[in-house]
């Protein structure tokens, strides 16, 4: 596995924010339609399916952990579930980016948020360091499952963690 590979973000912005049902779904660099003419992807795109934190300068933000948890307003409603929307993930994200309800998507209109420096180890962690001082890190938490996917929007060449050889 090339060690490097998140080097491609450096510079880029994360643009896009969003999920596939409990994916993460990162998106950076210049935003555009997608091909099929429904959505929009952006340059690079990283989805995350394993432990992720999202931390400013005074701490944490949002993790993967609250996407489960209920934020409101008043008690959950019966049988509520993250796809209802109103999980503290969604408020905190809702405190960063501007929300996009026609792609479910959160878009960072701001110059911050820019990748300064990534580092992968090999045994998959990766912190993605912005230049507003936040940090993406990744934490894979099991041997065998797919943790995260790093890609060109387009391209048919993923890099998989862990590896299928």
């Amino acid at each position: 596995m090339q060690l490097d590979a998140f080097d491609v973000l450096i510079g880029l912005r994360l643009s896009i924010v969003r999920r596939g049902a409990d994916m993460l779904v990162l998106h950076f660099g210049t935003i555009r339609p997608h091909p099929s003419g429904e959505g929009t992807v952006a340059d690079y795109a990283l989805h995350v399916q394993c432990p992720w934190r999202l931390d400013s300068p005074k701490g944490t933000v949002t993790g993967r952990n609250d996407l489960w948890e209920y934020a409101g307003p008043g008690e959950p409603p019966p049988n509520w579930s993250y796809e209802d929307g109103l999980s503290l993930q969604d408020r905190k994200f809702a405190e960063l980016f501007v929300r996009d309800e026609g792609t479910r998507s959160w878009l960072n209109e701001s110059d911050g948020f820019g990748v300064a420096t990534a580092q992968q180890t090999k045994r998959g962690d990766v912190t993605l360091s912005l230049i507003n001082g936040y940090e993406i890190l990744i934490f894979p938490a099991g041997s065998s499952s797919e943790a995260w996917r790093l890609f060109a929007s387009g391209s048919r060449r993923h890099l998989v963690f862990p590896s299928r050889k």
